[in-house]
């Protein structure tokens, strides 16, 4: 978060060191640039962290909540962080990389807390975190004498997951084809069933001419 605010050279407005001015035209000026700084910091938390800031007027404003709230090292951080990481599950059909980027967020700031987490815990915990149909991947990985590590498990999974929806999309390709052959030999039949005209038919079929 800090950095892109030094990127964006807005380090200012979240401190003391650039306070609202009294002239209208630097005010308007620094207004803009205070609500393009509370752009970046939103853009940097989490959409369930929003509600946070949500009546935060100022990047300072927004910046010192988000300081008292995540820098507390209390043992209700703490204990959130825990219940957080065993709480998590990745619903079925959503994205798994998204869901172990929240995995890993949450690692990192137990981490920050001085909270050491064992590798193969965290790795049992990330397969457990998964959705049922992830299960024969599952017991596969734990069947094996040594469990992976995290960083080596999230390639693990992300490769298993991209395979899968490529799997999903041929099949759908090939149910679409079928459809598709289906309709065309069904059209192609009742071309050749159909009953050719005569030319007593064409007759009666023709309208005859008013008589004038």
């Amino acid at each position: 978060m800090e950095a892109v605010l030094i990127k964006n050279d807005r380090c200012k407005y979240p401190s003391e060191v650039a306070p609202p001015p009294e002239r209208k035209e630097a005010y308007d000026s620094w207004k803009i640039e205070d609500s393009k700084t509370r752009a970046d910091l939103i853009l940097c938390i989490q959409p369930s962290e929003l509600k946070l800031v949500r009546n935060c007027l100022t990047a300072k404003d927004m910046w010192e909540k988000l300081e008292r709230t995540y820098q507390s090292k209390g043992p209700a951080r703490k204990a959130n962080l825990l219940k957080s990481l065993l709480q998590l599950k990745m619903e079925t059909g959503s994205d798994v990389r998204d869901h172990i980027r929240k995995f890993c967020d949450i690692i990192d700031k137990l981490q920050d807390l001085d909270i050491v987490i064992d590798e193969d815990l965290m790795s049992v915990m990330l397969l457990h975190s998964l959705p049922a149909n992830f299960e024969t991947f599952r017991v596969a990985i734990e069947s094996r004498d040594e469990l992976p590590k995290l960083d080596t498990l999230r390639i693990k999974i992300i490769d298993e997951w991209q395979i899968r929806a490529d799997q999903s999309l041929s099949k759908d390709d090939g149910a679409y084809a079928a459809k598709f052959k289906i309709q065309l030999r069904n059209q192609r039949f009742k071309a050749k069933t159909k009953p050719k005209e005569t030319v007593d038919d064409r007759k009666r079929n023709t309208p005859k001419p008013h008589r004038t």
